[in-house]
């Protein structure tokens, strides 16, 4: 059973850890160049412009802030939230791959390029954007396959991330429960101190449970001395005789 908690907990760190690193990946992502296009304007000439990944897909980076809020929420939830939440992260994950995929698979559209490099959002700068004119004209348009690779892993990992929280939840935990009532937490944490009292965790657990773990030690420490003392005025050789 213990062997069973401990695989379950891993499991669970492990889709933790995928969630954040899928999380990370997309926001990266979206910082690289994923399209340049070749604009030609019969005023001013041939010239390139660049597209980052948070303008090809602005999805992206909010749907991998909403991982992060449901990775956030998990942590206090009890196992049947966890598995909703673990599904969630895998719908947002798949959400997020999905123009990535279809950038890799189909041809670039060539029309939503000019519609982005004529509205200013390209530079993602509303004070001063870079537009072309209106008679401009995309000629041609390439695709930068790497930082498009690592979105799409990037979302691959969410997706088992999710995965693996919606299959594996944990246990309900009693203790990490707001609605625990000071008398059990003070109980819990009693025993903990008698388990394992050089526990920076348990010390600061039993502050703020209320509990003084001195007074803990102190009180454990009179426990064995009375029984020291009932030890040594116990009679020697009760039941004995002399031959």
């Amino acid at each position: 059973m213990a062997g069973q908690t401990s695989v379950a907990k891993r499991n669970r760190s492990m889709a933790l850890i995928l969630v954040v690193l899928s999380a990370a990946g997309l926001w990266g992502a979206g910082r690289m160049k994923y399209v340049t296009a070749q604009i030609f304007d019969d005023k001013t000439g041939e010239f390139s412009r660049s597209l980052v990944g948070s303008v090809w897909d602005p999805a992206a980076t909010p749907l991998a802030l909403a991982m992060l809020a449901c990775l956030i929420l998990s942590l206090a939830m009890q196992p049947l939230i966890r598995r909703i939440l673990g599904v969630l992260v895998v719908l947002l994950a798949g959400t997020a791959s999905f123009r990535s995929v279809s950038l890799l698979t189909t041809d670039v559209d060539l029309m939503r390029v000019r519609d982005l490099l004529v509205s200013g959002v390209a530079t993602q700068r509303q004070n001063a954007p870079e537009t072309i004119s209106d008679w401009a004209q995309v000629a041609s348009a390439e695709v930068h396959t790497a930082p498009v690779l690592l979105a799409i892993i990037a979302a691959a990992l969410g997706v088992i991330g999710g995965v693996i929280l919606a299959m594996q939840p944990g246990e309900r935990t009693e203790a990490n429960s707001r609605y625990v009532t000071p008398e059990v937490r003070r109980e819990h944490v009693h025993e903990d101190l008698a388990d394992n009292p050089d526990s920076s965790r348990v010390l600061w657990d039993a502050l703020d449970a209320g509990v003084d773990p001195t007074e803990a030690d102190e009180a454990d420490e009179a426990e064995r001395n009375d029984a020291n003392r009932e030890a040594k005025n116990r009679p020697k050789g009760d039941g004995q005789t002399k031959g």
